[in-house]
């Protein structure tokens, strides 16, 4: 504790008054640190004290180390929503959170008010992520996430293609059509890669022609409108765009395999009653808003969480 408190304030007074120790305790701590390690952890660079080389490697791991420490062996078995402070991480797309998660997360707040929630958008390898305890719950397609820990099926979600209502013309989409068209598309992933897999139109006997990649899909409506391109995404997140950009919503003229929206935890999570109770309340009350908007159009509108 004395170790992370230096690394993150790298000053001794700060770092005391971080563990509710003295000054002098604290002072003694770094130089049993120093002696460990071998080095000096904090050196003085231009008046000011600055971390090692060294120092820099340890900062994340001794974080994520009692991070864990705190969640898995510190944190009390129980929890009540009503009463209990909480801290949860989650990684989700800004469009699902706005999308399919909005109201649920109402509901979530309504009954612990002393949650606190940080999202985070997902870039890079989900898994590693996982694995580094920066996050205690994924949101995502299934095809994302990590095969070495436990996950749950929310949805699937079927697929729609959305244009511009000003300038595309057309309300039924021929798979000619489609294949003529430029595309939007949104790489993801580590790698990156496109959303829709270019084998699942080569199948169909054509190459989309992308003429605009990103790598966030709140982008997209910009570069929708005023022109004659495609986007073909979640129904939901399309629809999303409808509520606040001048859009259309066509289906595709083949079939798209719908997305398998997945919650995944890390295994040593599986005993966590607060996270146990945040994962059944988001399945519960996303399960009520598949049953209130189960139609050919969800009619979403933006929510406030």
């Amino acid at each position: 504790m004395a170790l992370d408190a230096l690394l993150r304030t790298q000053n001794v007074s700060r770092a005391a008054d971080a563990v509710n120790i003295t000054q002098p305790a604290m002072s003694a701590a770094l130089a049993r640190l120093r002696q460990y390690f071998s080095d000096p952890l904090l050196i003085t660079r231009g008046g000011k004290s600055v971390l090692s080389p060294l120092a820099q490697t340890l900062a994340t791991p001794v974080f994520e180390m009692l991070r864990t420490i705190d969640r898995t062996i510190i944190t009390q078995p129980s929890f009540d929503p009503s009463v209990d402070e909480r801290d949860f991480s989650l990684l989700a797309a800004d469009t699902l959170v706005a999308g399919l998660l909005a109201k649920p997360l109402q509901h979530v707040f309504r009954q612990a008010p002393k949650l606190r929630l940080e999202i985070a958008t997902p870039h890079g390898d989900l898994g590693e992520r996982l694995e580094a305890g920066r996050v205690d719950l994924i949101i995502a397609p299934e095809i994302y996430c990590s095969p070495d820990h436990p996950k749950e099926l929310l949805l699937e979600e079927d697929h729609r293609v959305i244009a511009c209502r000003q300038t595309f013309e057309a309300d039924h989409l021929t798979l000619r059509d489609y294949a003529a068209a430029d595309h939007v598309e949104v790489f993801v992933g580590s790698p990156q890669k496109p959303y829709l897999p270019e084998p699942l139109f080569s199948s169909m006997g054509f190459q989309r022609r992308v003429a605009v990649k990103l790598d966030n899909f709140s982008l997209v409506p910009f570069f929708l409108s005023g022109t004659k391109r495609l986007a073909t995404l979640p129904a939901k997140t399309a629809e999303l765009y409808m509520s606040f950009a001048d859009l259309k919503l066509l289906d595709p003229p083949f079939p798209i395999p719908p997305v398998r929206l997945v919650m995944q935890w890390h295994s040593r999570a599986n005993g966590d009653q607060g996270l146990n109770w945040l994962r059944s309340n988001l399945r519960h009350h996303l399960e009520a808003e598949e049953q209130q908007y189960k139609s050919h159009l969800y009619r979403l509108a933006l929510q406030t969480i």
